[in-house]
Protein backbone atom coordinates (compact mmCIF):
# COMPACT_ATOMS: atom_id res chain seq x y z
CA UNK A 1 0.00 0.00 0.00
CA UNK A 2 2.15 2.52 -0.90
CA UNK A 3 -0.07 4.55 -2.40
CA UNK A 4 -1.35 4.74 1.13
CA UNK A 5 1.62 6.49 2.35
CA UNK A 6 2.12 8.42 -0.45
CA UNK A 7 -1.86 9.81 -0.52
CA UNK A 8 -2.19 10.22 3.07
CA UNK A 9 1.37 11.23 4.97
CA UNK A 10 0.21 13.16 7.60
CA UNK A 11 -2.65 10.97 9.24
CA UNK A 12 -0.29 8.16 8.56
CA UNK A 13 2.38 9.74 10.47
CA UNK A 14 -0.08 10.36 13.28
CA UNK A 15 -1.26 6.78 13.80
CA UNK A 16 2.49 5.93 13.72
CA UNK A 17 2.83 8.32 17.04
CA UNK A 18 -0.48 6.84 18.55
CA UNK A 19 0.42 2.91 17.89
CA UNK A 20 4.18 3.63 18.84
CA UNK A 21 3.26 5.21 22.33
CA UNK A 22 0.34 2.42 22.71
CA UNK A 23 -2.20 4.71 22.45
CA UNK A 24 -4.91 3.87 20.50
CA UNK A 25 -8.12 4.13 21.15
CA UNK A 26 -10.80 1.45 20.80
CA UNK A 27 -12.87 3.30 18.49
CA UNK A 28 -11.72 5.67 15.19
CA UNK A 29 -13.83 7.19 12.44
CA UNK A 30 -12.04 7.54 9.15
CA UNK A 31 -13.45 9.43 6.64
CA UNK A 32 -13.07 11.55 3.42
CA UNK A 33 -11.15 10.48 0.12
CA UNK A 34 -12.13 7.43 -1.38
CA UNK A 35 -13.93 4.42 -0.16
CA UNK A 36 -10.63 2.67 -1.99
CA UNK A 37 -8.21 4.98 0.20
CA UNK A 38 -10.24 4.63 3.48
CA UNK A 39 -9.94 0.75 2.97
CA UNK A 40 -6.81 0.60 2.67
CA UNK A 41 -6.24 3.33 5.88
CA UNK A 42 -8.22 0.85 8.02
CA UNK A 43 -6.69 -2.17 6.55
CA UNK A 44 -2.94 -0.63 7.49
CA UNK A 45 -4.40 -0.05 10.68
CA UNK A 46 -5.32 -3.73 11.25
CA UNK A 47 -2.09 -5.04 10.00
CA UNK A 48 -0.44 -2.80 12.52
CA UNK A 49 -2.02 -4.85 15.44
CA UNK A 50 -0.69 -8.01 14.06
CA UNK A 51 2.45 -7.41 12.20
CA UNK A 52 5.41 -9.44 13.37
CA UNK A 53 8.38 -7.00 11.85
CA UNK A 54 5.94 -3.55 13.06
CA UNK A 55 8.09 -0.74 12.59
CA UNK A 56 8.16 3.12 14.03
CA UNK A 57 4.56 2.09 14.41
CA UNK A 58 4.29 0.82 10.98
CA UNK A 59 3.25 -3.04 9.61
CA UNK A 60 5.46 -4.09 7.31
CA UNK A 61 2.61 -5.30 4.71
CA UNK A 62 4.64 -8.00 3.21
CA UNK A 63 5.02 -10.68 6.36
CA UNK A 64 2.26 -13.18 6.09
CA UNK A 65 -0.02 -12.06 9.30
CA UNK A 66 -0.04 -8.29 6.83
CA UNK A 67 -0.79 -10.63 3.76
CA UNK A 68 -3.75 -12.51 5.55
CA UNK A 69 -4.99 -9.26 6.64
CA UNK A 70 -4.88 -7.90 3.58
CA UNK A 71 -6.53 -11.11 1.41
CA UNK A 72 -9.37 -10.72 4.47
CA UNK A 73 -8.46 -14.12 5.60
CA UNK A 74 -7.50 -12.95 9.57
CA UNK A 75 -10.39 -14.30 11.41
CA UNK A 76 -10.15 -11.35 14.09
CA UNK A 77 -10.40 -8.98 11.46
CA UNK A 78 -13.99 -8.32 10.22
CA UNK A 79 -15.37 -6.54 7.96
CA UNK A 80 -19.03 -5.19 7.45
CA UNK A 81 -19.85 -4.86 4.28
CA UNK A 82 -23.15 -4.46 2.18
CA UNK A 83 -24.76 -4.22 -1.27
CA UNK A 84 -28.30 -2.99 0.43
CA UNK A 85 -28.82 0.72 0.56
CA UNK A 86 -29.05 0.54 4.61
CA UNK A 87 -27.12 -1.61 7.31
CA UNK A 88 -29.59 -2.62 9.71
CA UNK A 89 -30.04 -3.58 13.32
CA UNK A 90 -29.56 -7.77 12.29
CA UNK A 91 -25.78 -6.93 10.56
CA UNK A 92 -24.87 -4.79 13.78
CA UNK A 93 -25.33 -7.51 16.05
CA UNK A 94 -24.43 -10.36 13.92
CA UNK A 95 -21.00 -8.63 13.80
CA UNK A 96 -21.07 -7.62 17.50
CA UNK A 97 -22.08 -11.33 18.57
CA UNK A 98 -18.76 -12.63 16.34
CA UNK A 99 -16.21 -9.68 17.40
CA UNK A 100 -17.00 -10.69 21.36
CA UNK A 101 -15.48 -13.75 21.09
CA UNK A 102 -11.70 -14.91 22.29
CA UNK A 103 -9.05 -13.51 19.63
CA UNK A 104 -7.06 -16.29 17.98
CA UNK A 105 -4.50 -14.97 16.12
CA UNK A 106 -3.59 -11.91 18.06
CA UNK A 107 -4.31 -10.06 21.31
CA UNK A 108 -7.38 -7.86 19.79
CA UNK A 109 -9.93 -8.30 17.40
CA UNK A 110 -11.19 -5.79 15.32
CA UNK A 111 -14.17 -5.05 13.30
CA UNK A 112 -14.56 -2.11 10.27
CA UNK A 113 -17.90 -1.05 9.47
CA UNK A 114 -17.21 0.18 6.07
CA UNK A 115 -19.83 2.87 4.69
CA UNK A 116 -20.75 3.56 8.16
CA UNK A 117 -22.89 6.31 7.14
CA UNK A 118 -25.36 3.41 5.64
CA UNK A 119 -26.21 2.28 9.23
CA UNK A 120 -29.95 3.00 9.89
CA UNK A 121 -30.66 4.63 13.19
CA UNK A 122 -31.25 1.35 15.02
CA UNK A 123 -28.29 -0.01 14.05
CA UNK A 124 -26.29 3.05 15.30
CA UNK A 125 -28.06 3.23 18.47
CA UNK A 126 -27.58 -0.51 18.89
CA UNK A 127 -23.50 -0.08 18.67
CA UNK A 128 -23.50 3.00 21.39
CA UNK A 129 -22.88 0.53 24.32
CA UNK A 130 -20.15 -1.28 23.04
CA UNK A 131 -18.72 1.77 21.84
CA UNK A 132 -18.73 2.84 25.77
CA UNK A 133 -17.52 -0.51 26.73
CA UNK A 134 -16.08 -2.38 24.01
CA UNK A 135 -15.71 -5.91 25.32
CA UNK A 136 -12.26 -7.86 25.39
CA UNK A 137 -10.07 -5.80 23.25
CA UNK A 138 -11.82 -4.62 20.33
CA UNK A 139 -11.07 -1.81 18.04
CA UNK A 140 -14.19 -0.26 15.54
CA UNK A 141 -13.28 1.43 12.71
CA UNK A 142 -15.91 3.07 10.78
CA UNK A 143 -15.28 4.41 7.45
CA UNK A 144 -17.56 6.75 5.82
CA UNK A 145 -17.81 9.43 3.05
CA UNK A 146 -18.75 11.90 6.12
CA UNK A 147 -18.50 11.52 9.42
CA UNK A 148 -21.50 14.32 9.67
CA UNK A 149 -23.15 11.05 7.91
CA UNK A 150 -23.09 9.46 11.43
CA UNK A 151 -25.63 9.84 14.67
CA UNK A 152 -24.06 12.73 16.71
CA UNK A 153 -23.78 10.01 19.73
CA UNK A 154 -21.06 8.11 17.57
CA UNK A 155 -19.42 10.74 16.13
CA UNK A 156 -19.22 11.99 19.72
CA UNK A 157 -17.37 8.76 21.23
CA UNK A 158 -14.79 8.36 18.50
CA UNK A 159 -12.00 9.72 17.25
CA UNK A 160 -12.33 11.38 13.98
CA UNK A 161 -9.65 11.14 11.20
CA UNK A 162 -10.34 12.89 8.17
CA UNK A 163 -8.34 11.73 5.29
CA UNK A 164 -6.80 14.32 2.17
CA UNK A 165 -9.22 14.55 -0.66
CA UNK A 166 -6.53 14.53 -3.08
CA UNK A 167 -7.40 12.54 -6.08
CA UNK A 168 -5.88 9.27 -6.50
CA UNK A 169 -4.20 8.94 -10.20
CA UNK A 170 -4.95 5.60 -10.42
CA UNK A 171 -8.84 6.48 -10.33
CA UNK A 172 -8.77 9.03 -12.45
CA UNK A 173 -7.14 6.88 -14.91
CA UNK A 174 -9.86 4.58 -14.53
CA UNK A 175 -12.38 6.66 -15.70
CA UNK A 176 -10.56 8.18 -18.23
CA UNK A 177 -10.92 4.46 -19.50
CA UNK A 178 -14.77 4.85 -19.19
CA UNK A 179 -14.74 7.30 -21.97
CA UNK A 180 -14.52 10.71 -19.21
CA UNK A 181 -12.38 13.32 -20.01
CA UNK A 182 -9.46 14.02 -17.55
CA UNK A 183 -10.64 17.14 -15.96
CA UNK A 184 -14.18 15.92 -15.84
CA UNK A 185 -12.98 13.05 -13.93
CA UNK A 186 -10.89 14.80 -11.15
CA UNK A 187 -14.32 17.06 -10.83
CA UNK A 188 -16.91 13.90 -10.76
CA UNK A 189 -14.32 12.56 -7.98
CA UNK A 190 -14.83 16.08 -5.97
CA UNK A 191 -18.73 15.18 -6.09
CA UNK A 192 -18.49 11.37 -5.22
CA UNK A 193 -16.73 8.16 -4.90
CA UNK A 194 -15.19 6.40 -7.47
CA UNK A 195 -17.31 3.21 -6.72
CA UNK A 196 -21.07 5.21 -8.21
CA UNK A 197 -18.72 6.45 -11.36
CA UNK A 198 -17.53 2.69 -12.34
CA UNK A 199 -20.50 1.87 -14.02
CA UNK A 200 -21.28 5.27 -15.93
CA UNK A 201 -19.66 6.40 -19.06
CA UNK A 202 -18.29 10.25 -18.90
CA UNK A 203 -20.75 11.19 -21.71
CA UNK A 204 -23.43 9.51 -19.87
CA UNK A 205 -22.18 11.33 -16.82
CA UNK A 206 -22.64 14.97 -19.01
CA UNK A 207 -25.91 13.85 -19.52
CA UNK A 208 -26.99 13.81 -16.01
CA UNK A 209 -25.05 17.11 -15.11
CA UNK A 210 -27.25 18.61 -18.30
CA UNK A 211 -30.20 16.52 -17.04
CA UNK A 212 -30.11 18.19 -12.83
CA UNK A 213 -29.69 21.46 -13.89
CA UNK A 214 -32.98 21.87 -16.92
CA UNK A 215 -34.65 20.44 -13.47
CA UNK A 216 -33.48 22.69 -11.20
CA UNK A 217 -34.23 25.72 -13.71
CA UNK A 218 -37.78 24.69 -14.45
CA UNK A 219 -37.81 24.80 -9.83
CA UNK A 220 -36.00 28.00 -10.34
CA UNK A 221 -38.85 29.36 -12.21
CA UNK A 222 -41.45 27.79 -9.66
CA UNK A 223 -43.19 25.22 -11.99
CA UNK A 224 -45.10 23.40 -10.40
CA UNK A 225 -45.39 20.76 -13.26
CA UNK A 226 -41.42 19.85 -12.86
CA UNK A 227 -41.86 16.72 -11.94
CA UNK A 228 -42.71 15.72 -14.98
CA UNK A 229 -38.50 16.44 -15.88
CA UNK A 230 -38.22 13.57 -13.52
CA UNK A 231 -39.81 11.11 -15.19
CA UNK A 232 -38.47 12.64 -18.91
CA UNK A 233 -35.55 13.39 -18.58
CA UNK A 234 -33.58 12.15 -15.34
CA UNK A 235 -34.93 8.71 -14.46
CA UNK A 236 -34.19 7.42 -18.08
CA UNK A 237 -30.52 7.77 -16.84
CA UNK A 238 -30.68 6.35 -13.82
CA UNK A 239 -30.34 2.42 -13.99
CA UNK A 240 -29.38 0.81 -10.60
CA UNK A 241 -28.79 2.09 -7.04
CA UNK A 242 -25.33 3.80 -7.30
CA UNK A 243 -26.87 5.75 -10.28
CA UNK A 244 -29.21 6.43 -7.41
CA UNK A 245 -27.03 7.30 -4.99
CA UNK A 246 -24.67 9.46 -8.17
CA UNK A 247 -27.47 11.59 -8.13
CA UNK A 248 -27.95 12.59 -4.86
CA UNK A 249 -24.70 13.38 -4.10
CA UNK A 250 -24.82 15.24 -7.31
CA UNK A 251 -27.89 17.50 -6.04
CA UNK A 252 -25.85 18.07 -2.88
CA UNK A 253 -22.76 19.32 -5.09
CA UNK A 254 -24.97 21.61 -6.89
CA UNK A 255 -26.59 23.29 -3.86
CA UNK A 256 -23.02 23.78 -2.12
CA UNK A 257 -21.72 25.30 -5.86
CA UNK A 258 -24.88 27.65 -5.84
CA UNK A 259 -24.13 29.12 -1.86
CA UNK A 260 -20.40 29.22 -2.98
CA UNK A 261 -21.19 31.22 -5.75
CA UNK A 262 -23.23 33.74 -3.36
CA UNK A 263 -20.53 33.75 -1.13
CA UNK A 264 -17.63 34.41 -3.58
CA UNK A 265 -16.07 31.41 -2.30
CA UNK A 266 -13.73 28.57 -3.91
CA UNK A 267 -14.50 27.88 -7.70
CA UNK A 268 -17.61 25.26 -7.91
CA UNK A 269 -17.23 22.03 -9.13
CA UNK A 270 -21.23 21.19 -11.19
CA UNK A 271 -22.22 24.59 -11.87
CA UNK A 272 -20.61 28.29 -12.56
CA UNK A 273 -24.18 29.95 -12.69
CA UNK A 274 -26.55 30.38 -10.09
CA UNK A 275 -29.44 28.31 -11.93
CA UNK A 276 -31.30 29.14 -7.92
CA UNK A 277 -31.12 33.26 -8.56
CA UNK A 278 -34.50 33.21 -7.42
CA UNK A 279 -34.48 31.26 -4.44
CA UNK A 280 -33.30 32.82 -1.25
CA UNK A 281 -30.44 31.45 0.48
CA UNK A 282 -32.83 30.55 3.35
CA UNK A 283 -34.71 28.20 0.59
CA UNK A 284 -31.20 27.02 -0.74
CA UNK A 285 -30.70 24.98 2.75
CA UNK A 286 -33.94 24.34 3.07
CA UNK A 287 -34.05 22.32 -0.15
CA UNK A 288 -30.90 21.26 1.11
CA UNK A 289 -32.46 19.58 4.10
CA UNK A 290 -35.38 18.49 2.23
CA UNK A 291 -32.77 16.33 0.25
CA UNK A 292 -31.08 15.02 3.08
CA UNK A 293 -34.37 13.87 4.55
CA UNK A 294 -35.29 12.32 0.91
CA UNK A 295 -32.00 10.24 0.92
CA UNK A 296 -32.76 8.77 4.26
CA UNK A 297 -36.01 7.64 2.75
CA UNK A 298 -34.46 6.10 -0.16
CA UNK A 299 -32.11 4.42 2.50
CA UNK A 300 -35.39 2.73 3.91
CA UNK A 301 -36.26 1.52 0.42
CA UNK A 302 -39.10 4.45 -0.78
CA UNK A 303 -39.03 4.74 -4.75
CA UNK A 304 -36.53 6.84 -6.30
CA UNK A 305 -38.72 8.35 -8.60
CA UNK A 306 -41.08 8.95 -6.23
CA UNK A 307 -39.12 10.64 -3.82
CA UNK A 308 -37.67 13.14 -6.52
CA UNK A 309 -41.20 13.74 -7.77
CA UNK A 310 -41.97 14.69 -4.34
CA UNK A 311 -38.88 17.15 -4.05
CA UNK A 312 -40.21 18.94 -7.13
CA UNK A 313 -43.03 19.94 -5.13
CA UNK A 314 -41.05 20.89 -2.11
CA UNK A 315 -38.65 22.65 -4.17
CA UNK A 316 -41.39 24.85 -5.80
CA UNK A 317 -43.18 25.38 -2.44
Amino acid sequence: MESLVEEQPKVVQEFQKIISTNMLSHAYLIDSASSKIRQQMAIWLAQSQFCDNLKDGAPDQTCQKCQTIALGDNPDVLEVKTDKQSIGVDDIKFFKKEASMAATQGKRRILIIDEAEKMTNAASNNLLKTIEEPEGNLMIIFLADSAKQLLPTIQSRVQIFHLSNKSNEDEINSLVKLGFKKEQAQRALKVTDIKYLEDISGDKYQSLVVAITNWLKEVNKQKINCFIDVQTDIMPLIENKDQQHLLFDMLNQFFSDILSIRYNFEKSTLTSVDILSNKSIKKIINMSDDLFTAEQMWKSNVSFQAILEDLSLKFVD
